[in-house]
C-alpha cells in the first residue's frame, strides 16, 4: 500500500484533475510595483540618445544664428532669413542653421513617442509597441477637440493643450498591460496567429489609446499643465522663485532617473512656449556632479582625511568632466555608495545654485545645458556664479555629512 504525504497547509484548490494555485492576494500587487521601474528606465534609456541629438544639432543652429552671424535674439532664423541683411557666404550658413534648427527640433518632438513606445514595449512585448509610439505621439500633439460655436452655430476644431511627459508614462503603461492581457485572453488557431499579431491585438490597443487619451488622459492633464503655468505667471517673482525650487529638487532628485526627465519635458513645453525659461533646470544638472567632484578634492584639506573609497577619488574627477557635457549621472556612484551623504548635499546644492542664479537675472531660454548653451545664456556671469554656489554648497555638505558618520562610527573608510 503506498503512502501519500499531506502537507499541513494547503497552498491550491483542486478542481477536478487541475491544480490552480492561489498566490497571496498582494504578489500581483508587488510584482507590478517591483516592475514598473524597470519598466520606465527601459523607456528612458531608450529616449535619452534622441534627446542628446536633438539637443546638440539644435545647439548648433542657435550657435550659428546667434552667437556667430549675430542675429538679435528676439529674431527667429526664418525671420533673419527673410530680412535681406545676409548674403553669400552668411546666407548659406543661415540656410544650413535653418536646417539644423528642423532637424534637431524634430528629433526632440520623437522623444516623448520613443519614450512611451518602449515603455509599452517593455511590458507587453513588441506587439505594444505602435501602441506605446502613438500615445507618446498623441500626448505631444493632441487629437483636436470638437467645440460648438454657438455665434456662427458650427462645429470647430480646437487644439487641447498637451498632457506630455505624464500623460505619455500613462498611456504607455495602460497600453501595454492591455496588449499584454489581450495576448494572454485571446486564443486563436495556429493559423491565425499572424492576424491576432498584426492585425486584431493591434488594432484593439490604437482604439484604446485614442479613447483613452481623448476622453480622459488630454483633459485631465492638459488642466494640470494649463494650471500650472497660469499659477506661476499669476505668481509673478515669487512664482519664478518657487518654481527654480521645485525644478532644481525635481532635476537634482535621481539624476537622470524617470522624475528628473519628466522635469525636464515640463521645463521644455514652459520653454518653447516662453512662459518660463530652463535656468533652473540647468543648472541643477551640472551641480550634483561638479560638487561631488570637488568634494573627492577638497576633503583632505578640510578634515585632514580621506572620506572616500579609493574608487571614488577618480569617479570624482570623471563626474566633473561629464558634467561639462551637461551628464549627471557621473554622479550615481556617489549616491549608489552611501545615499544618506549625498541625497541630501546634492539636493541642497542644486537649489541653492538654482535659486543664486535666477534671483541674481540669469537666463537661459535655449533647452539643453552646460557648454552646449552658456553661449547662448544672459547674464552668463551670475548663472556661472550660480552654479559655484551650489557646486560649492554640494561639496561642504557632502564632506561635513561623511566626516560627521565617519566619527560616530557609521562610514567604514577604505584607506588609501
Amino acid at each position: 500500500m503506498a503512502i501519500k504525504k499531506r502537507t499541513a497547509v494547503r497552498t491550491a484548490e483542486s478542481s477536478g484533475d487541475k491544480l490552480i494555485q492561489t498566490p497571496p492576494p498582494s504578489a500581483t500587487e508587488n510584482s507590478f510595483l517591483k516592475e514598473l521601474p524597470q519598466h520606465i528606465m527601459s523607456g528612458i534609456s531608450r529616449m535619452v540618445p534622441t534627446l542628446i541629438m536633438g539637443g546638440v544639432i539644435l545647439a548648433i543652429s542657435q550657435l550659428i544664428a546667434y552667437v556667430w552671424l549675430k542675429v538679435p535674439p528676439d529674431t527667429g532664423i526664418m525671420d533673419a532669413l527673410n530680412s535681406g541683411k545676409f548674403t553669400g557666404f552668411n546666407l548659406s550658413v543661415l540656410k544650413f542653421a535653418f536646417l539644423t534648427e528642423s532637424f534637431g527640433g524634430l528629433l526632440f518632438s520623437f522623444a516623448i513617442p520613443m519614450f512611451a513606445a518602449f515603455v509599452a514595449n517593455s511590458i507587453g512585448g513588441k506587439i505594444a509597441f505602435p501602441a506605446g509610439f502613438i500615445g507618446g505621439l498623441v500626448a505631444t500633439q493632441p487629437t483636436p477637440e470638437l467645440n460648438f460655436d454657438v455665434t456662427k452655430l458650427i462645429w470647430v476644431a480646437d487644439k487641447p493643450v498637451p498632457s506630455t511627459f505624464i500623460g505619455a508614462l500613462l498611456v504607455a503603461i495602460a497600453a501595454g498591460y492591455l496588449v499584454k492581457w489581450l495576448n494572454a485572453r485571446i486564443q486563436l488557431p495556429h493559423y491565425l496567429l499572424a492576424f491576432k499579431s498584426t492585425f486584431l491585438v493591434p488594432i484593439l490597443s490604437a482604439l484604446f489609446v485614442m479613447l483613452a487619451m481623448y476622453y480622459v488622459i488630454t483633459p485631465i492633464g492638459g488642466w494640470l499643465n494649463a494650471g500650472m503655468r497660469t499659477l506661476l505667471l499669476a505668481a509673478g517673482q515669487a512664482g519664478t522663485m518657487m518654481y527654480a525650487v521645485g525644478m532644481a529638487a525635481a532635476t537634482a532628485i535621481d539624476l537622470g532617473g524617470p522624475i528628473n526627465k519628466a522635469a525636464g519635458f515640463i521645463s521644455f513645453g514652459l520653454t518653447t512656449d516662453h512662459v518660463l525659461p530652463v535656468t533652473s533646470r540647468a543648472v541643477a544638472i551640472v551641480i550634483p556632479p561638479i560638487g561631488l567632484g570637488l568634494a573627492t578634492l577638497i576633503d583632505h584639506r578640510l578634515t585632514g582625511k580621506r572620506l572616500f573609497s579609493p574608487a571614488l577619488y577618480p569617479q570624482g574627477k570623471t563626474a566633473m568632466f561629464l558634467a561639462f557635457m551637461g551628464i549627471s549621472e557621473g554622479a550615481i556612484p556617489f549616491l549608489l555608495e552611501n545615499p544618506l551623504a549625498t541625497l541630501p548635499a546634492y539636493m541642497i546644492g542644486a537649489i541653492s545654485g538654482a535659486m543664486t542664479a535666477t534671483a541674481l537675472g540669469a537666463v537661459q531660454w535655449f533647452p539643453e545645458s552646460a557648454i552646449w548653451a552658456w553661449p547662448l545664456v544672459n547674464h552668463l556671469g551670475a548663472y556661472m556664479f550660480g552654479i559655484v554656489v551650489g557646486a560649492v554648497v554640494t561639496a561642504l555638505l557632502v564632506v561635513l555629512i561623511r566626516h560627521s558618520l565617519f566619527k560616530r562610527g557609521k562610514l567604514a573608510i577604505e584607506t588609501l
